[in-house]
């Protein structure tokens, strides 16, 4: 199956169970758990720690990049983002499937970097990540896609 389908696939399965991932004390703490521990590792800037929280199918989809698809892709994309300023995000929602073995995070981030002219910049937007549910019960990085709320140029 082609990675867009698995993609849309994936968001289907979880939206017929996304209801039931979003009271406290249940599966969808797993995920927020794993989120919230992605982002520690992240903006530490570790990137090691960072590219292992990604499933080894995983696949980040960056705005106006290739899909960077297996940890290597990967590890080349958060390389470059710790090069080019500090992320934080904020997960809003969190949801698992009724299998159990996908769960999601969407949330806002803020990415503060150097303009061309080296001036303090900031960009706003949203994000959504898709956790795999993995053999010894840890949450890892499906897929995680991004993008500016910023008005296009």
């Amino acid at each position: 199956m082609k990675l867009g389908q698995w993609f849309i696939a994936g968001l289907v399965v979880l939206g017929g169970g996304a209801a039931l991932g979003q009271s406290a004390g249940d599966a969808a703490d797993g995920v927020r758990a794993a989120d919230a521990a992605w982002l520690k590792v992240y903006s530490a800037k570790d990137l090691e720690k960072s590219v292992a929280f990604c499933d080894e199918q995983g696949s980040m989809m960056a705005p106006n990049a290739p899909i960077a698809t297996g940890k290597a892709a990967i590890k080349k994309l958060i390389s470059s983002d710790f090069a080019s300023g500090d992320l934080v995000w904020h997960a809003d929602k969190a949801g698992v499937a009724q299998s159990g073995d996908l769960g999601y995070t969407s949330g806002t981030y803020k990415f503060s970097f150097k303009d061309p002219s080296g001036r303090p910049a900031v960009d706003n937007g949203k994000y959504l990540t898709v956790w795999k549910k993995q053999a010894d019960g840890s949450w890892k990085v499906l897929f995680d896609m991004f993008n500016t709320d910023q008005p296009p140029f």
